[in-house]
């Protein structure tokens, strides 16, 4: 395959998706021209990092001097707004590359539907939980939700309580089919979330998809990234979260007792931030989402796991 620019080295095999316009054939006219229009010119080796058939696709670019991640989507909107809330983040001074921030944005293409940033050379929390620093994993996640207070703009779309309980509901759905065992359990979660709603509190942009690998280390402070979950919501949206996905990444029991710390100092350093009641029930709903994750992979046993965290949370004895 050659790029425009110079050759490029694959070192896996791009998908081809007609639903995302960079992908749409074999032959990747749009990736090239896009990586052309934005700068990135010369030979580079490009690498799949993450893919979500119908929906994006991650890429990892490095370029002569360079390494970049770039982001393709389905539609040019989702560039645009994906864009918007760095621009906005940029503007609440969490942009500067010194932590804590976001990544540079180097470009945007909305023919090929795709966004470029920077590409970290720092460690995720996940790595530091697993090295043995999960209180300075809980610290960063904790940096970053304070940090973000500040914003005070109304991007995303909502997710208040209603809103919560409908993405429950699937969740629940897909429990049953997957297990049907652990669908009662689930059921019942959903029953205590519906019957405790909690007011909806001050809300502001959140990211939506506030997890341990979406925090670098970036030694002055956490850089975060992957902002096309980004949604309008109180803060016990991205700290209940960042505590209900902890559990999901890092399921291994050799890790556990270091997940369990990093969660415990994230809480008490967000501890002034958040609602007691509030945050359980976000967290709950969290950890519902990642139980129909496992139980739709088969992974019966890590979703039973879940949904007992889902029951103690809820009621305040986790």
């Amino acid at each position: 395959m050659i790029m425009a620019g110079g050759a490029c080295t694959m070192q896996e095999p791009l998908p081809v998706d007609a639903a995302l316009p960079a992908l749409a054939n074999a032959h990747y006219e749009a990736l090239a021209a896009a990586l052309a229009r934005v700068g990135l010119q010369g030979a580079r080796a490009v690498s799949v990092l993450r893919y979500n058939p119908g929906k994006r696709c991650t890429l990892a670019v490095a370029s002569d001097t360079d390494r970049c991640i770039v982001k393709l989507f389905a539609d040019a909107a989702t560039v645009l707004a994906v864009s918007t809330v760095h621009n906005v983040l940029a503007g609440a001074g969490l942009a500067s590359g010194r932590g804590p921030t976001v990544p540079r944005l180097i470009g945007l293409d909305t023919d090929a539907a795709l966004i470029v940033t920077e590409m970290y050379a720092a460690a995720p929390a996940t790595e530091l939980v697993e090295r043995g620093d999960a209180d300075r994993a809980g610290r960063l996640a904790a940096q970053w939700l304070r940090a973000a207070i500040k914003p005070g703009v109304a991007l995303g779309d909502p997710y208040d309580p209603p809103h919560v309980l409908d993405d429950v509901q699937r969740y629940v759905r897909t429990i049953g089919s997957a297990a049907g065992e652990l669908g009662a359990r689930a059921g019942a979660v959903r029953d205590q979330l519906a019957a405790n709603m909690p007011p909806p509190g001050y809300t502001d942009l959140r990211h939506g998809g506030f997890y341990l690998s979406h925090v670098f280390d970036l030694v002055d402070g956490p850089g975060v990234i992957d902002w096309d979950t980004f949604r309008q919501g109180p803060v016990e949206v991205d700290a209940g979260m960042l505590c209900a996905a902890a559990r999901w990444e890092m399921y291994r029991p050799e890790y556990e007792r270091a997940t369990q710390r990093a969660i415990a100092v994230f809480l008490d350093e967000v501890d002034d931030l958040v609602d007691p009641a509030r945050l359980r029930w976000y967290r709950t709903a969290a950890l519902l989402k990642f139980a129909s994750h496992r139980a739709r992979r088969g992974a019966g046993d890590l979703a039973a796991s879940l949904i007992s965290d889902a029951e103690k949370v809820l009621c305040g004895t986790q």
